[in-house]
């Protein structure tokens, strides 16, 4: 779990109880503003302070739901990693692709676009790209470029 989980997971116990922030401040000798920075999920807060708003109110963390979060944030990133990587090979088959189309080397195609600060542009439109045929793909390229008039 990490600090957001934790501050969703004291404030929906605070509130399932009826009870205030100041109430459980009070309860456990935190301040009002210490409280609501566990509760947003900041961390400007004592490990002392949360250990006494998690014993108030019944919460237990145990080195599970730590390690959980952590095999969650890994396969988070190995998802990211594969598509980064399907989205660069599509870059270059783009690149490639238009290149031929234009009788023109790909490097040279790659600087044009590089120049025009399109590659972050097909990258981020890669979800509505990666469907387009050829013909369509290799004129959307040649308008951003402005190739074709």
């Amino acid at each position: 779990m990490n600090s957001v989980e934790i501050g969703k997971v004291v404030k929906e116990k605070r509130l399932s109880l009826n009870m205030r922030m100041d109430d459980l401040a009070s309860k456990t000798g935190i301040t009002r503003q210490t409280l609501g920075s566990i509760e947003n999920g900041a961390s400007s807060y004592s490990f002392s302070s949360l250990l006494k708003v998690l014993g108030a109110l019944d919460i237990s963390l145990t080195v599970n739901s730590i390690k959980d979060a952590k095999t969650k944030r890994d396969r988070a990133t190995r998802i990211n990693t594969k598509l980064d990587k399907k989205v660069n090979r599509f870059l270059i088959m783009t690149i490639e692709q238009y290149a031929e189309s234009i009788n023109s080397p790909s490097n040279d195609v790659y600087t044009r676009m590089k120049k025009k600060d399109l590659i972050n542009l097909i990258k981020d439109d890669y979800e509505d790209l990666h469907g387009m045929s050829t013909v369509y793909l290799n004129d959307y390229i040649g308008a951003l470029l402005g190739d074709h008039k």
